[in-house]
């Protein structure tokens, strides 16, 4: 008995047809060039060393309010959010200024203060 190959084993051996409209030479799978793109981001200034200058020296509720935005500036960086970073690093630049104009002012005010008022205060014994 002469064994003869079954219908599965005959087309095994054969290529897939040719797609629709494609002379039989060519694959019907075309492979795309690879491209790589890579993104450069440049981080933005958040203000932190403003923030913690201010805290330490002028004010420290609003050197606190600009710690927190830079913080918060460097975090949307790191999750991609450019406009977000752009947004707290400013409210950080803005709160810091604030603090410091606010410090300097404090300073001035009290100076004056101390030469006139409280250096006429108190008696001099000497």
């Amino acid at each position: 008995m002469e064994k003869r190959p079954n219908a599965l084993q005959t087309n095994a051996n054969l290529t897939a047809p040719p797609a629709y409209g494609q002379p039989a030479a060519y694959s019907s799978y075309n492979m795309q060039p690879v491209t790589n793109v890579t993104v450069v981001r440049t981080k933005t200034n958040n203000f932190l060393g403003m923030a913690i200058f201010v805290t330490l020296c002028c004010c420290l509720p609003f050197g606190i309010v600009g710690i927190v935005y830079s913080v918060d500036s460097s975090s949307r960086f790191d999750r991609g959010d450019d406009a977000g970073t752009l947004s707290a690093a400013s409210s950080a630049k803005n709160w810091s200024i604030a603090g410091l104009v606010c410090g300097i002012v404090f300073i001035i005010v009290y100076i004056i203060l101390y030469a006139t008022v409280l250096s006429t205060s108190y008696p001099s014994y000497y």
